[in-house]
């Protein structure tokens, strides 16, 4: 099994309900030793992600597009600045080795979609993650099963979703 060292994640910014969930993620990014990569949006972060990544001894690169707000992250977050919010994030799909969206507004998960579909989609050879929790991606899970596999065939290799952190990071593990 190979081990995941750079992971893109899409997480809505601020202060969110999903709070837990985050923090649990960026306690097992952490603690897999694999290096966070996320967007920042209007001087937001996401915040419970990456302090609890932060806290768990993890390493955090945030790429954020022009802001009217001054971005103020903690210390020994990487940022990169990218001259749109869309480069920002196709800079952290081809950073990480897989994608992973978080329950989120549709904002975040529309995100997701633009930017892995224009750093190549299916090509970019990044496998998509979604964390389903309270079914917050089960359209997307019943889009691919009825529509998308139909031109693909089987497109395990390429989406995975699971219901915790834990399941989707064991699946992806296993993809790359």
């Amino acid at each position: 099994m190979a081990r995941l060292t750079n992971v893109a994640i899409f997480a809505d910014c601020g202060v969110t309900a999903h709070q837990a969930l985050y923090r649990q993620a960026g306690e097992t990014i952490a603690r897999h030793g694999a290096h966070l990569y996320c967007l920042a949006c209007n001087g937001q972060w996401p915040r419970a992600l990456i302090e609890s990544a932060l806290a768990s001894g993890g390493r955090v690169t945030v790429a954020t597009g022009p802001m009217s707000r001054r971005l103020t992250v903690p210390q020994g977050v990487t940022v990169l600045d990218e001259a749109s919010n869309e480069e920002a994030a196709i800079r952290i799909i081809g950073a990480g080795q897989v994608v992973i969206g978080m329950p989120g507004g549709i904002d975040t998960a529309a995100t997701l979609y633009s930017a892995w579909a224009a750093a190549g989609g299916a090509q970019s050879n990044r496998p998509v993650g979604l964390l389903n929790h309270n079914r917050s991606y089960e359209v997307v899970k019943g889009f691919a099963a009825d529509v998308a596999s139909v031109g693909r065939g089987n497109i395990d290799a390429l989406i995975q979703v699971a219901e915790t952190f834990d399941d989707l990071w064991n699946r992806l593990t296993r993809l790359v």
